[in-house]
């Protein structure tokens, strides 16, 4: 089977619009970076390319190879086209679907993120400092980070009215990676829901749509962080504290998180599962295996 650019680029905005029409924001730009990936691909390769088992394994050699993306992105891609060619089969245009024989790379074993000690751990928040509104922010994030796995994802996504005080404590209403609601909670304890509640009464105009942490600097004051902003404050916050090292990123603090509860809390990995909010128990045992 051959396709021409258009026709290609046709059934590729049809699947999208139909496939991702009830999916998070994060699924709907992961599979439009893939497609366009795939795009770029079949725009040299397509005197060639007709859509046998040999084609997909060679775009896959191509995005390992070649474009050196992770096993994990490398999956991820083939994921994206097996869905799309799943469509085309349902709709007549391809007899079988030849990405189905092609494998994708097995899920790693062990998190390329490092993670902090415990007394890195200890060492990182008596650095940090509230006399600043920004600071006292970066305090939070660090903390939710360390005492509840809160990931940047859901805390970047955390509105004012997400945070409740409840009979039991304080919790945090958060968008799990590929969900499109804010459906799980992340519970934390006493003192740091009444750090929160003493950093919003700090800051001014604020409303429950507004967000929970908020950017302090003069040009977007109040506005939503950026990923690569809580990023950049964690990491200049691990410098000051002397625990970066090169595989120590703000994803560390999350797996530090769960090694803790694992090595110092003794807790279960179902309990630990709960906490992170892990669909797949697999997924938490990772952090066992890499305390072997």
């Amino acid at each position: 089977m051959h396709f021409s650019h258009s026709e290609l680029e046709h059934e590729i905005q049809m699947f999208l619009s139909e496939y991702l029409k009830d999916k998070s924001e994060e699924t709907c730009g992961t599979y439009q970076r893939a497609l366009r990936e795939f795009q770029r691909y079949y725009t040299v390769a397509h005197s060639w390319f007709r859509f046998r088992t040999q084609d997909i394994e060679q775009y896959k050699l191509y995005l390992s190879q070649y474009k050196k993306l992770s096993q994990v992105s490398v999956s991820t891609y083939l994921t994206s086209i097996r869905r799309l060619l799943d469509y085309l089969v349902a709709k007549g245009k391809l007899a079988t679907n030849p990405a189905k024989k092609v494998k994708g790379n097995r899920r790693p074993t062990a998190h390329t993120a490092g993670t902090l000690s415990e007394a890195e751990a200890e060492k990182l928040l008596n650095v940090l400092a509230t006399e600043k509104p920004q600071d006292h922010r970066d305090l939070i994030t660090i903390r939710l980070m360390l005492e509840c796995a809160a990931s940047e994802h859901e805390l970047v996504k955390a509105n004012v009215m997400d945070f409740q005080k409840s009979a039991g404590g304080y919790r945090l209403f958060v968008q799990g990676k590929g969900k499109k609601s804010k459906s799980e909670i992340v519970e934390m304890p006493a003192a740091l829901g009444q750090e929160i509640e003493r950093y919003l009464l700090r800051r001014e105009n604020v409303t429950q749509s507004s967000p929970l942490l908020a950017s302090h600097s003069r040009r977007v004051s109040n506005q939503r962080m950026t990923t690569r902003a809580m990023r950049y404050r964690i990491k200049h916050w691990l410098e000051v504290a002397g625990v970066l090292r090169d595989n120590i990123t703000a994803n560390s603090l999350r797996h530090t998180a769960a090694k803790l509860w694992l090595e110092r809390d003794k807790l279960s990995l179902e309990e630990i599962q709960r906490k992170m909010r892990h669909g797949m128990i697999s997924t938490t045992q990772i952090y066992a295996k890499n305390q072997g």
